[in-house]
């Protein structure tokens, strides 16, 4: 017996659909615009934290021991001076009576000047390192202190240096001697030994706090004597005598300056023989 065995095919119907090929393709212009900006902000971190920590570090002060008002420095000893007019003194007086402190600092003592007017006495003070040596205090009178401005008029008179000196007109309109002075400069303040924000010509009364300084380096002048001598509008204000004990030296006097005490200064730093060694003349301007 024999079966019919029939095939249909339907050859209409869409082939199955194929999976499409997937790839993928690296955007490297987005990977390295990305790199390069965690790199910047690295960088820029990095930069921000140092310069923080060296701040910090400027900003650092010693704090130990307070700062005196007037000081002079050789390499290794400190001269003070300072220079105040004393605002208890009768201000109905036609001329202000000035307060001078000079302090000489050294190895061995400390010795501190005080001149007063119209009483103008003046008060040395020598302290040994050995604290059992009590201080000695010297006062001069009126009349006697009048003599001692009459044996150093010679000093507070001379404007002329010497003639065998080597006269250089430096920066910022000072004069010295070059064969005994390294530096004379009007400035703020003096720390750690150097002058800081050094003044030009013309000063105004705001750029500076009551008091300024006078900063000179000498050298070759151990042994001998010499006085910062401050002037305004030609008047001697003050004049304080110095030892130099090294052949560097350097020292330098604070001197307060009133509102009204605007005009020309002068500063002169005059050696035993009242010959000149450095000279800075300045002008203080109202605010």
């Amino acid at each position: 017996m024999k079966q019919k065995i029939v095939i249909t095919a339907n050859m209409s119907r869409a082939a199955a659909p194929i999976a499409p090929e997937v790839t993928y393709q690296w955007h490297w212009k987005r990977i390295v615009t990305v790199m390069l900006l965690v790199v910047f902000a690295l960088v820029i971190f990095t930069y921000s934290l140092l310069g923080s920590v060296n701040a910090e570090q400027n900003e650092q002060q010693p704090t130990d021991n307070p700062a005196p008002l007037v000081i002079a420095a050789s390499d290794d000893e400190m001269s003070l001076v300072d220079l105040n007019h004393d605002e208890e003194t009768e201000l109905e007086s036609a001329t202000a009576a000035p307060v001078i402190a000079a302090v000489s600092e050294n190895n061995k003592d400390d010795v501190t000047e005080l001149v007063t007017e119209p009483e103008r006495q003046v008060v040395a003070v020598s302290e040994p390192e050995q604290s059992e040596t009590p201080a000695v205090i010297s006062a001069v009178t009126a009349d006697s202190n009048d003599e001692l401005l009459e044996r150093d008029g010679v000093a507070e008179s001379v404007d002329s240096f010497a003639d065998s000196a080597h006269v250089a007109s430096v920066a910022l309109g000072a004069r010295i001697d070059t064969d005994k002075v390294s530096r004379a400069v009007l400035t703020r303040e003096v720390v750690d030994r150097e002058p800081v924000n050094v003044f030009k010509a013309d000063v105004r009364f705001n750029e500076f706090t009551d008091t300024m300084a006078f900063f000179s380096e000498l050298k070759n002048l151990q042994g001998q004597k010499v006085k910062h001598v401050w002037r305004y509008e030609d008047k001697v204000l003050a004049s304080i005598e110095l030892d130099v004990t090294s052949p560097r030296y350097r020292t330098f006097s604070n001197k307060t300056i009133l509102p009204e005490q605007v005009g020309n200064w002068r500063v002169d730093v005059v050696d035993e023989q009242g010959r000149l060694l450095a000279q800075k003349e300045f002008r203080i301007l109202a605010e």
